[in-house]
């Protein structure tokens, strides 16, 4: 299939996921708070960190990680936040970018300030995105690429956050997806919370797409097809995920009439609906109440299938929704061991064509040939245009 092909099949699947979240805010509001978990993990594990979603969650709810986790743990928090709340890079370029590249920089190490972005360049590489904001997965990977050319390929974590936040804006200036930034001091007050909800309008989790079904190579410059193929597959099971999610909704509301008399099932149920991953500390804070009537109420929503227990101890546990304790459980091979090699579905010959890419750019930034992979990107929105007049085509023959 060609690479307009792919775009078309990887921009209608996300499409349809997009109008889905629209109908349901809360359905929208818990996928993202998944996804959002998921992305973060994989991004750190492709960069080869040893990273599972338990042990993120687990630092995020408790401020404990295993000693060889505690390093990979901090870093997808780092990522965490800016997934959850991209900011405005269309608005706010030169914001949004930093706060990317805060995020996305290793723990304990110290950037090359020679492969820093000047000011001046960081609107350039948004307004790569903006021209195709009509197509936001083109307008997310232009982003993308141009970031990686400019910045040497020096953090392809800030490459992934980059095509996270232009993908989602995009979405945004088509007038689907609302105005999903907030002010500055409700940021402030919603920094201390253990699971800040997303704020994000973004569709296609790169990470996730990538590490779904196996391992693919993140390669913003060469490898548009190989990620328009895995986005294609993930966006199709999160299509049937978001059946099974809103399934898990509505058995909660169920439970929630249940309740009876001044039972505080109900509130523990609307809190679930926003922070999907709790630990009895939690719920006695946010419910005010004693240790031994939370862990019954957890205990209520256990016992009817509505929590799954994510640590298999007596102590120090939390719950989460079965979905995403289910999710978290196949996502915690997705990373890849520092040193190892794993596996890949990416062909050879664009493997190599990838390297030769990245030495090129480590000489210096030519310019020229940003112009090319631009180029190269506009050619595949010209294979969506070919196929949609064929399509068009057929349609008026039937008729």
């Amino acid at each position: 299939m060609d690479v307009g092909s792919l775009l078309l099949s990887a921009e209608t699947h996300a499409a349809r996921v997009e109008g889905i979240l629209l109908a349901d805010p809360a359905l929208a509001a818990l996928w993202r708070m998944e996804t959002s978990l998921l992305e973060a993990a994989a991004s750190v594990g492709l960069e080869g960190e040893r990273i599972s979603t338990q042990g993120m969650v687990l630092r995020l709810t408790s401020s404990t990680a295993m000693e060889e986790d505690a390093r990979a743990a901090e870093m997808a928090l780092k990522v965490l936040t800016v997934i959850r709340r991209p900011g405005d890079p269309f608005g706010e370029p030169v914001a949004a970018l930093r706060r990317i590249e805060a995020a996305a920089a290793p723990i304990g190490q110290t950037r090359d300030e020679g492969d820093r972005l000047e000011d001046a360049e960081l609107p350039l590489v948004v307004e790569a995105g903006r021209t195709w904001s009509h197509v936001p997965i083109l307008a997310g990977w232009r982003a993308a690429a141009s970031y990686a050319f400019r910045s040497r390929r020096s953090s392809p974590v800030a490459e992934r956050l980059v095509f996270m936040a232009v993908e989602g804006a995009a979405r945004h200036l088509q007038g689907l997806s609302p105005d999903r930034r907030v002010g500055r001091d409700e940021l402030d007050e919603r920094a201390g919370c253990l699971l800040i909800p997303a704020v994000a309008g973004w569709i296609v989790p790169p990470s996730v797409s990538l590490t779904r079904t196996g391992f693919r190579v993140w390669s913003p410059v060469t490898g548009l097809a190989t990620f328009l193929e895995a986005a294609t597959r993930s966006l199709s099971h999160d299509l049937g995920h978001l059946g099974t999610l809103r399934h898990e909704l509505a058995r909660l509301t169920a439970m929630t009439s249940s309740a009876h008399g001044r039972s505080r099932l109900g509130d523990l149920i609307t809190y679930l609906k926003t922070q999907p991953v709790v630990s009895s500390a939690m719920v006695m804070d946010h419910l005010g109440v004693t240790r031994r009537t939370a862990l019954s109420l957890i205990g209520e929503l256990v016992d009817a299938g509505c929590l799954s227990n994510l640590t298999a101890r007596s102590t120090s546990r939390f719950w989460a929704l079965p979905s995403l304790a289910a999710r978290m459980g196949h996502a915690g091979g997705a990373g890849a061991v520092r040193g190892g090699a794993p596996a890949s579905r990416e062909e050879p010959s664009e493997r190599i064509k990838s390297i030769g890419a990245l030495e090129r750019m480590k000489g210096g930034r030519d310019e020229g040939q940003l112009d090319r992979i631009m180029a190269d990107l506009d050619a595949a929105m010209s294979g969506v245009d070919d196929v949609v007049r064929r399509a068009g085509g057929r349609q008026r023959k039937e008729e």
